[in-house]
């Protein structure tokens, strides 16, 4: 450590820049890492997604489907919590995209004269998966942001 004028200590340049990547990414120690919750926080938006899918909650509107509207809402919700709560992009990352792909699953059982293997390989087809994990990320960046400033502003005041 160094000191500055004031004759405080300063950490060294670059583990400033690190410390401050690693708490937008995995989150800061005051929030609260529980890592095991937030996968089942993320397990359980996965399942009610499938479910409201599946019941008729929420919909698809037909055509094909970009961005769904409903799932990217429950996703995009759970990402602002992530970033209220300073739990770190990558836990807004994982409770966004989970409902994304419980509404694919959920489609994936709609088809229902395929056989269960060619559902299976639709649901886990690497491309599928990557375009569900970009727009996860951007509905995960979004939502946390947004909880990021939330929280900086209701700190503030």
């Amino acid at each position: 450590m160094r000191s500055n004028e004031r004759g405080e200590s300063v950490p060294p340049r670059g583990e400033g820049l690190r410390a401050t990547l690693r708490t937008l990414l995995l989150g800061s120690p005051r929030g609260g890492r529980r890592w095991g919750s937030l996968t089942a926080l993320a397990l359980a938006l996965f399942a009610v997604t499938f479910l409201a899918y599946e019941f008729g909650v929420f919909y698809h509107s037909g055509g094909v489907v970009l961005l769904p509207f409903h799932a990217a809402i429950v996703g995009g919700t759970a990402a602002f919590w992530a970033g209220y709560g300073r739990k770190g992009l990558v836990a807004g990352w994982a409770l966004s995209s989970l409902p994304l792909l419980g509404m694919q699953v959920e489609w994936a059982t709609d088809i229902s004269p395929r056989p269960l293997i060619d559902r299976v390989a639709y649901v886990v087809q690497p491309d599928g998966l990557l375009v569900l994990a970009t727009v996860g990320l951007a509905v995960a960046a979004a939502g946390f942001a947004a909880g990021a400033f939330a929280q900086k502003y209701i700190d503030a005041l």
